[in-house]
C-alpha cells in the first residue's frame, strides 16, 4: 500500500489498495462497481447499523476515487462520508440521497475550516471494503435537535450511492483517470428498532 499527501484548498490522502477477492458487486458505472453487505463483525448495541460497502475497479486500468474524508471540519471524518443512502419503508415509499451528518446531535451544518479527502487508487481488478454507519446519517435518539421527517420502527430496505462530479475533482488530480459519474449499490435489509429522524432537504420534492 503506497499512500501520497497532496494539498490544494483541502489536502487529499491517496490510498493503492492491493487486490482482494470479494463477491461480484451489484451495481457499476464508469468501471466502478459497488456493493454493500452487513458488517457481520461488529458488536453492540448499534451493529445492526453497521454495514460494509466494497468498490471495485472493472477497467484494465488504473481507477482513481473519492469516497469519503479523513478530516472533515466541524464534523467527524468517514472513508465513506461522500456516500449517500437511500432507504424504502416498510410501505414501499421511498427516501433517497440522505447525507452524512456525522456524530450529532447537534450537527454542525457547515464549516469553512479545513478538510482531508479520502482519494482510494485501484489497479485493475482490484477491491477495497470500507466501513458504512447508518447511524451517521439519521438520528436515532429522541433529542429532536434538528428539523426532519420522523420514521417509525420497521423493516427497511438501504442502497448506497456515490455521486461525483467533474467539479469535485482536485486540481492536483486532473491528470489521472478519476472517477465520475453516479452508481447505486444492490439492496439490504435493515431494521430500526425505534423511530428516527432523518433530514428533508435530499428527500424528492
Amino acid at each position: 500500500m503506497k499512500a501520497l499527501t497532496c494539498v490544494w484548498m483541502a489536502a487529499c490522502l491517496v490510498v493503492v489498495v492491493e487486490a482482494r477477492n470479494h463477491q461480484t458487486e451489484i451495481g457499476s458505472s464508469n468501471g466502478l462497481g459497488i456493493s454493500i453487505a452487513n458488517d457481520e463483525t461488529a458488536s453492540g448495541p448499534a451493529k445492526s447499523m453497521h454495514f460494509k460497502v466494497t468498490f471495485r475497479n472493472l477497467k484494465n486500468e488504473d481507477l482513481t476515487f473519492i469516497p469519503g474524508t479523513l478530516v472533515l471540519c466541524g464534523r467527524t471524518p468517514s472513508k465513506t462520508s461522500a456516500v449517500k443512502l437511500n432507504l424504502t419503508g416498510p410501505q414501499g415509499k421511498q427516501h433517497r440521497h440522505l447525507p452524512y451528518l456525522g456524530d450529532g446531535p447537534p450537527y454542525v451544518g457547515g464549516c469553512a475550516g479545513y478538510t482531508e479527502l479520502f482519494i482510494v487508487v485501484l489497479h485493475s481488478g482490484e477491491s477495497v471494503t470500507l466501513p458504512l454507519d447508518v447511524g451517521k446519517y439519521v438520528d436515532l435518539s429522541d433529542s429532536k435537535q434538528y428539523d426532519g421527517a420522523r420514521f417509525p420502527a420497521g423493516n427497511y430496505s438501504l442502497q448506497a450511492e456515490l455521486t461525483t462530479g467533474p467539479s469535485e475533482v482536485p486540481p492536483n488530480l486532473k491528470t489521472k483517470n478519476v472517477w465520475t459519474g453516479r452508481i447505486s449499490s444492490n439492496s439490504v435489509p435493515v431494521q430500526f428498532a425505534a423511530e428516527f429522524l432523518a433530514p428533508l432537504d435530499d428527500y424528492p420534492r
